[in-house]
């Protein structure tokens, strides 16, 4: 591929299209195992219409259950370790039962972020990669004029991009 031709990918070249989405009223525990499943940290959240109305990532997940638990000084509770993409760091967190029993009667809606950045599939490639470095963020969702979920462009993407360049 030719220089010119790398500069004038766009975000529709390298997005993912196959998405995985929860919608509002799913539970955080749904959101939990979808992740797990499909081995991602963040989704995006869809209403009834398709439009992208939020992203959760397991650091919100994480953030939640330890501002809302009543018992993280429980003697049970132990301390995880993740690396937050969003930060770029490793942060510990204590994990305690509330997780387990209580995120599959919280809603993705309370919890996910609801400023969306996003890119249209014409958005040159360059400046999808600078508004994720503007941002901080590692992944940005690409929508259609009518804020419907077109795809997804992640970190990996990126890589991936770099490594089978020529």
């Amino acid at each position: 591929m030719s220089k010119t031709a790398k500069q004038d990918r766009t975000a529709a070249d390298v997005m993912q299209r196959d998405v995985i989405v929860v919608r509002p009223q799913d539970s955080l525990q749904e959101a939990m195992a979808l992740m797990t499943e499909n081995h991602v940290t963040g989704l995006p959240v869809v209403n009834a219409k398709e439009h992208c109305v939020g992203l959760i990532s397991a650091s919100d997940i994480l953030n939640y259950e330890q501002e809302h638990s009543e018992f993280t000084a429980e003697a049970n509770a132990n301390l995880a370790r993740h690396y937050d993409p969003d930060t770029g760091r490793w942060e510990s967190v204590r994990v305690t039962s509330y997780a387990l029993e209580e995120f599959a009667d919280v809603s993705v809606e309370h919890v996910m972020a609801t400023n969306v950045v996003s890119v249209q599939p014409e958005t040159p490639l360059r400046d999808v990669a600078r508004t994720m470095i503007k941002e901080k963020i590692h992944r940005v969702v690409v929508l259609d004029e009518d804020r419907r979920l077109y795809g997804i462009v992640t970190a990996t993407d990126f890589v991936r991009q770099y490594a089978e360049s020529d």
